[in-house]
C-alpha cells in the first residue's frame, strides 16, 4: 500500500513538473540552439549586466558614497566595462592616497622627455571625464602631425574629487572654474599648463590652463593646444575681443595690417627666422574690426574650423618655433600667482618665481 502511495507521489510530481521542463526545453531549444549561440546570449547579458552596474556606480560616486560606487564599477570590470575598470583605477587609488595621506602620485614628478618645453597635466574632479581624458593622451601619443613638437602630456590624469569648482554654465558659456584649491596640490609638480576636464561649457584658454568639457572632441583640444603656443582663431571674432587682438598682437598665425598701412606688419615672424616671401592670404578674423588679418595658408586651418585634421606644413613651423622662442607664452604659474596675490598669501612668490623661470629656460 505504502509503495503504490509513493509510486502515485512520484507520478503526481512528474505531471507537475512537466509544463515546466517542457517550457524550459522550448526556451532552450529557441534561444539557445548551439553552444555558440549560448555563449553570445551569454556575452550580451554581461554586457547588460555591466551597463546597469557602471551606471549605478557613476551616480553613486556622484552622491559622494564612495565604497559603494567602487564596489558596482569593480563588478561592472569584472564583467568586462573597459570604462568601469578605468575608472575602477582612478576610484581606488584616490581612496588608498586618502589612506596613505599621499594626494597626487609620485609618478608626475619625472614623466616629461628632454627637450618637453611644453609640459601638460590633465586635471578633472569627474569620474566620467576620465574616459574622454585618456583617450585623448592616447591619441596624441600616435598623431604623427605633431610628434615633431616639443609637447609632452602626462600619461596620467590628476584624479581628485572635488578639487575645484566650476561654475554651472550652458554649453554655450565660457568655463570657469575656482582652481584655488587646486593650487597646493600641484604644489612641486612637474608642468607648465593643465587642461581641466568639466562636465559643461564653452572650451577656452585662460593663461596656461585649458578648459574642457565632456562634448569636446580630440579635434577641440588640438586647436585649443593651439593657444598655448600664441595661435589666434581665424574665424570672426567678437567686438570686444577684435578691438584687443586686430590692434597688432603677436601671433605665430597672423600678421595685421592695420587701415592706413601699406602692408601687414611682419616684424614678429622675422624674429622667429620666417622671411617675407611667405604668401599670404585673408583671415576673417578682423573682420569686426578696422584691421585686416592675414595668414600663412590658403586653404582653411584647424585655426577656423576646429574639425579639419589638416594642419599646415608652415603652421607646424611656426608652432615649433613659438614654443623655443617662449618670450610670449603663459604657463599656467601666472594664475596661481595672481590668485595668491589677491589675497595676500606668500604662497604667491613661489608660483611667481616659476612663472619667471620658465621663460628664463634655454
Amino acid at each position: 500500500m505504502r509503495l503504490i502511495q509513493a509510486l502515485w507521489l512520484a507520478l503526481s510530481l512528474l505531471l507537475a513538473l512537466a509544463p515546466a521542463v517542457i517550457i524550459a526545453q522550448h526556451w532552450l531549444s529557441s534561444s539557445c540552439s548551439s553552444f555558440t549561440a549560448c555563449q553570445d546570449q551569454q556575452i550580451k547579458h554581461n554586457v547588460k549586466l555591466a551597463d546597469k552596474n557602471l551606471t549605478q556606480g557613476l551616480k553613486l560616486w556622484q552622491q559622494g558614497k564612495y565604497d559603494k560606487a567602487l564596489a558596482s564599477l569593480k563588478l561592472a570590470a569584472q564583467l568586462g566595462s573597459k570604462h568601469a575598470e578605468l575608472y575602477r583605477q582612478y576610484a581606488q587609488n584616490w581612496q588608498n592616497s586618502l589612506q596613505s595621506l599621499v594626494k597626487l602620485e609620485d609618478g608626475l614628478q619625472s614623466w616629461a622627455r628632454a627637450g618637453c618645453l611644453q609640459q601638460i597635466l590633465f586635471v578633472t574632479s569627474e569620474l566620467r571625464s576620465l574616459s574622454q581624458a585618456s583617450d585623448f593622451i592616447s591619441r596624441f601619443n600616435t598623431d604623427l602631425r605633431l610628434q615633431g613638437l616639443p609637447i609632452c602630456i602626462a600619461p596620467q590624469v590628476v584624479f581628485v574629487p572635488h578639487l575645484f569648482d566650476c561654475d554651472d554654465v550652458s554649453a554655450n558659456t565660457r568655463i570657469s572654474c575656482d582652481i584655488t584649491p587646486l593650487a597646493a596640490n600641484l604644489k612641486d609638480k612637474q608642468f607648465t599648463h593643465l587642461v581641466i576636464f568639466t562636465r559643461q561649457g564653452k572650451a577656452n584658454v585662460h593663461n596656461g590652463i585649458m578648459y574642457l568639457d565632456r562634448q569636446d572632441t580630440y579635434d577641440v583640444l588640438i586647436h585649443e593646444l593651439a593657444h598655448f603656443a600664441g595661435f589666434i582663431d581665424e574665424y570672426p571674432l567678437s567686438t570686444e575681443l577684435a578691438e584687443r587682438v586686430c590692434s597688432g598682437i603677436e601671433a605665430p598665425n597672423l600678421v595685421f595690417q592695420q587701415a592706413g598701412q601699406q602692408q601687414p606688419d611682419m616684424h614678429y615672424w622675422h624674429e622667429q627666422g620666417r622671411t617675407d616671401t611667405v604668401k599670404l592670404s585673408k583671415a576673417r578674423t578682423c573682420n569686426r574690426h578696422s584691421a585686416q588679418a592675414f595668414k600663412a595658408s590658403s586653404d582653411l586651418t584647424f585655426m577656423e574650423y576646429h574639425d579639419l585634421n589638416r594642419i599646415p606644413a608652415s603652421y607646424l613651423t611656426a608652432w615649433k618655433a613659438s614654443l623655443q622662442q617662449n618670450q610670449h607664452i603663459t604657463p599656467a604659474f601666472i594664475n596661481f600667482a595672481q590668485l595668491y596675490e589677491e589675497q595676500h598669501d606668500q604662497n604667491a612668490l613661489y608660483w611667481r618665481q616659476r612663472y619667471q623661470a620658465f621663460h628664463q629656460q634655454p
